[in-house]
């Protein structure tokens, strides 16, 4: 009997540090930095608070909350509170490689909030199937707008036009997105009357299911570093939890050949035709990325073009349009961040996104797709 669903174990490989949040942040003063051996520890804090108050420093804590802007481990430092207390606190702890490092001099580093991968029920890190089929999702639309330009002429039209209104971040052209991805991916026809319902998509057929737990060994703290194509770097006080080089991303991914028509090997295909777009596009302007074959590109940091159709399918206009884009999204921080540079250098965004780790300069999100069993 012939099977219908086809199931296949798929591994990303971790070769930068990759960043998928949910949302959520530790504050400046929830997680102690032990700055002599370059580990973070994230604390329980109702034990933590505990602890403070038997010895009568619930005043001073609160005092230190409201008004106070040094580190937490300093001021428990401070207070007598010694390593044997943290560890009775520990949720988890993390290596904060080179984005929390203090001066030879003992100056202080300022406190940053540090912006949380994503983790399931039990604490652990993993990456949702939402986010690896979003991946996939955008390389399947840039292929078929490739492929069949002419079915896709007018929405791309509307899409030069309207890129020029002002638009908040999350609604910029969703419009003619969700225009593009009708016309690529419903094709079942089970509600005539309005294609755009979801029950018309193929890519229902496609079933990614979240990544397999992964050890909380596997952190990093990473912090944001803007890269130009000069070669200087920039470093931001934005700090991530992310996955260390290395790690393996396990998953599943099903396909069902009575609603989709794609198969695994069309799957790899398109992956690597987008990688390929970036590479040329992108990352070779700033003699980074990798040409090597099933380069994925994952998670937060890891720049607007990999979320994006605007290059793959725009090409010689790609970089007018993402200015546009920029300029009628981001406000002020247009200037603040430079993007009128954007035309000049033809190539928006104009920095790289990148961070360290063991004193090496990774882009930020970069993985290696394989594919275990098929």
């Amino acid at each position: 009997m012939e099977e219908f669903i086809k199931k296949y174990e798929v591994k990303i490989k971790a070769l930068s540090p990759i960043h998928v949040g949910n949302g959520e942040k530790i504050g400046k003063k929830e997680y102690i930095n032990l700055l002599w051996n370059h580990k973070v520890i994230i604390p329980d804090l109702a034990k933590m608070y505990a602890d403070i108050c038997k010895v009568g420093l619930e005043r001073e804590y609160i005092n230190y909350m409201l008004n106070e802007r040094i580190d937490l481990g300093v001021w428990l430092k401070q207070h007598d509170f010694q390593k044997k207390d943290y560890e009775c606190w520990k949720k988890y702890e993390m290596d904060s490689g080179d984005a929390l490092s203090g001066s030879s001099m003992g100056r202080q580093v300022r406190p940053k909030e540090i912006m949380c991968i994503t983790k399931d029920a039990y604490g652990l890190p993993y990456i949702p199937g939402s986010s690896l089929k979003g991946m996939i999702r955008t390389a399947l639309l840039a292929y078929e707008i490739k492929q069949n330009p002419g079915k896709y002429r007018e929405v791309c039209t509307r899409i030069r036009n309207n890129v020029k209104q002002y638009a908040k971040r999350d609604q910029c052209l969703a419009r003619e997105t969700a225009d593009l991805e009708v016309i690529a991916f419903h094709t079942l026809g089970r509600d005539e009357k309005k294609r755009g319902n979801a029950v018309n998509s193929c890519l229902a057929g496609v079933i990614v299911s979240d990544s397999k737990p992964i050890s909380l060994e596997n952190l990093i703290l990473s912090q944001k570093i803007d890269y130009t194509l000069e070669g200087k770097e920039k470093p931001l006080p934005i700090l991530k939890e992310a996955l260390i080089p290395g790690t393996e991303i396990n998953f599943e991914i099903s396909i069902d050949r009575t609603q989709c028509e794609y198969t695994i090997d069309d799957i790899l295909t398109v992956l690597e035709d987008f990688q390929q777009n970036v590479y040329k596009n992108y990352y070779s302007r700033f003699r980074r990325g990798s040409e090597e074959k099933g380069i994925v590109w994952l998670g937060g940091g890891s720049g607007f073009l990999s979320k994006t159709i605007i290059y793959p399918v725009f090409e010689k206009d790609a970089v007018r349009i993402t200015d546009a884009i920029f300029k009628n999204t981001l406000g002020k921080n247009y200037s603040i961040h430079k993007h009128n540079k954007d035309i000049s250098l033809r190539i928006a965004p104009h920095v790289c996104k990148c961070t360290y780790y063991n004193g090496r300069l990774y882009d930020m999100g970069m993985g290696k797709i394989e594919v275990l069993s098929k």
